[in-house]
């Protein structure tokens, strides 16, 4: 083997060798500069501190927040008053997405949740018991809600609670429900609890 070729492997050999060290300073380089990447890959909104479950101390009727810590990864609604156009929308578009997880679906609950004083209507809760007889109904009192879900109030927030009771995203009626689907199938396939 020629010098040339000698000096070449060994400049190939130092540049192999010398990848992942200089990966590893330029990605330690921009943490502790305080650089973090734009953009999430989830499709709601990412809560910047959980909503803890047992602070809202909710009261429902029926599911495992009846009786125990949910256990499972819930979908809980909130309501203002009557349930109106994009009430009915998001829980129609919960309903698909539960029906959609097909095997996965019994890790997940929904739940609808009032407001304070404002209670369903009478034909509200007779729909509810008709089309939706999976979900869960329960009532928090005014005070106990976070400003999170109060700023989005008029579009029928839901918020995607894990197994442990900490609510970690937050999602509207405005956004289409293969995109919750999405997020959730994803929390379900990497998740070990629930």
């Amino acid at each position: 083997m020629s010098s040339q070729n000698r000096n070449s492997a060994r400049i190939i050999a130092a540049l192999i060798f010398m990848t992942p060290i200089l990966v590893l300073i330029s990605s330690s380089a921009m943490f502790y500069s305080g650089y973090t990447p734009e953009g999430t890959v989830n499709k709601g909104t990412l809560l910047d501190e959980p909503i803890q479950l047992k602070g809202l101390r909710l009261s429902v009727e029926s599911g495992p927040l009846d009786q125990e810590f949910p256990g499972k990864w819930s979908i809980v609604q909130f309501v203002s008053g009557d349930c109106k156009e994009n009430c009915w929308e998001t829980l129609y578009t919960s309903r698909q997405i539960h029906t959609r997880l097909a095997k996965d679906s019994s890790r997940v609950v929904r739940y609808l949740i009032t407001i304070g004083d404002s209670n369903l209507s009478q034909s509200s809760v007779e729909r509810i018991a008709n089309d939706y007889p999976e979900l869960h109904l329960g009532g928090i009192e005014k005070n106990l809600v976070p400003e999170t879900i109060n700023a989005k109030i008029d579009n029928s927030p839901y918020i995607l609670f894990d197994p442990l009771g900490n609510g970690i995203l937050i999602y509207d009626a405005t956004l289409p429900s293969g995109e919750l689907l999405k997020d959730i199938k994803k929390v379900l396939q990497n998740s070990k609890i629930g």
